[in-house]
């Protein structure tokens, strides 16, 4: 999944000469918390709603009056890091948690095309994972080559019930990996009971090991 199918196309922006209460205000009225800062038609900068706070905070009669008059360029941050449209989300999704960002821009070279935040790929995942409809979740153990997988899903296919997502990790130190695996039934016992049947090793026998 690439950023440039999740992103915000053609964000809202602001300049480093707008004074901050223009910002805080797109940022009220549109309930966003980040704003890309442009200049020339290039990212210089971006500000978050912490930063508008940080600066109302450190605002004092000597420097100028309100926090509010004062110009974007004295809070935003711009060491930005940014992405590009053929970026994956996964890509994303790590940037953003190890640096505890909150968005980040999205660039086709030098021009600022979109914005992607924390929302958008919790989104791309419900979306992924197709939670939004009522299923059956199993999660099954195999050997690192996947060995019987094919197998599985015909099992689903004989009971008539449809497989709607599968997400495939690293099953802790045993050296094999899980597939959890959203089936469109209600009927969990039917499920366990046919695989069972065919020998699979489900999460209830693991955690008995």
């Amino acid at each position: 999944m690439l950023v440039g199918k999740r992103m915000t196309r053609n964000p809202k922006t602001v300049s480093p000469d707008d004074p901050l209460s223009l910002a805080a205000g797109i940022l009220r009225e549109y309930r966003f918390h980040h704003l890309p800062v442009v200049e020339g038609g290039k990212l210089v900068g971006i500000l978050s709603d912490a930063d508008l706070r940080n600066a109302s905070f450190a605002a004092t009669p000597a420097e100028g009056g309100p926090a509010g008059d004062r110009p974007v360029r004295e809070a935003m941050r711009t060491e930005v890091w940014s992405l590009t449209p053929d970026d994956s989300v996964e890509d994303a999704l790590l940037i953003l948690t190890r640096e505890k960002f909150g968005a980040l821009p999205v660039l086709s070279g030098d021009r600022l095309v979109g914005i992607i935040t924390r929302a958008d790929l919790l989104n791309a995942f419900v979306d992924l994972l197709d939670v939004n409809e009522v299923c059956f979740c199993v999660d099954i153990t195999f050997p690192r080559n996947m060995a019987r997988f094919e197998e599985l899903i015909d099992v689903f296919a004989g009971m008539g019930v449809e497989v709607r997502s599968v997400l495939i990790a690293p099953q802790g130190e045993i050296g094999a990996l899980n597939a959890h695996l959203r089936v469109a039934t209600i009927d969990g016992p039917a499920v366990r009971r046919a695989l069972r049947e065919k020998g699979f090793l489900i999460a209830e026998q693991v955690s008995r090991l």
